[in-house]
């Protein structure tokens, strides 16, 4: 029998630890793995072998840790020691992905091109109709939006007024309107040109079908 390549290898470990099913499962990070394999051809980025890694490592820490938001560290840690034990790449290059997977859910602290490309592909997939899709399993059943105000408090916000909300404890809204605000606005935070360019027609895809759905909301007034 031959013998399994190392990302396979990877690919294999990482099903053991992830479901089929759920918004961070690992069809989502075979997803993340073929965007960043995209984007690092198109900014130049040779070592297609640690953005495989990468990106299917990323999200483990969501299954190895009770606290979402220190999947990134659990994850990065597990990552390392993982890769470290079976001798795959050399030490840099584990530190360059553990780095990427424990900055990747965050637009705040970390470096490097192997990280954007890591954060940016991940970030893809919270736009277009895929967005939407994730934000519905990820939030429900929080209500859906405020029927006086259904582009919501938050609609067109920024993403440095999306931090200060988090950082004041406001949080990002009480309603699922209020995350596809937050998701459009991550736009900001892209680091590489390709997904920037990539993600532009997805962004104004989230905003039409907000728009669409405050239409909506007020369309019984024109039946006559």
């Amino acid at each position: 029998m031959m013998k399994k390549s190392k990302t396979q290898q990877i690919e294999i470990y990482v099903k053991s630890i992830m479901p089929r099913t759920g918004v961070h499962d690992f069809e989502h990070v075979n997803r993340a793995r073929r965007l960043a394999l995209a984007i690092a051809a198109k900014e130049g980025y040779k070592d297609t072998q640690a953005v495989e890694a990468a990106s299917l490592l990323h999200d483990i820490g969501y299954y190895l840790t009770s606290d979402e938001k220190d999947h990134g560290q659990t994850g990065s840690v597990t990552a390392a020691k993982y890769l470290k034990e079976n001798g795959f790449f050399t030490g840099d290059q584990i530190r360059e992905i553990a780095h990427a997977i424990k900055h990747h859910c965050s637009n705040r602290g970390g470096d490097g091109k192997l990280l954007d490309i890591l954060r940016d592909a991940d970030m893809i997939e919270s736009f277009g109709a895929t967005g939407i899709m994730r934000c519905l399993d990820f939030k429900a059943p929080i209500p859906l939006y405020d029927p006086e105000n259904v582009k919501g408090e938050t609609w067109g916000m920024k993403a440095v007024d999306f931090n200060k909300r988090i950082d004041s404890g406001i949080g990002v809204g009480e309603f699922i309107v209020d995350q596809l605000n937050f998701q459009i606005s991550w736009y900001d935070n892209l680091a590489t040109e390709t997904a920037r360019r990539f993600v532009k027609p997805l962004v104004q895809f989230l905003k039409d079908y907000i728009l669409q759905l405050e239409k909506e909301n007020d369309q019984w007034r024109f039946i006559e």
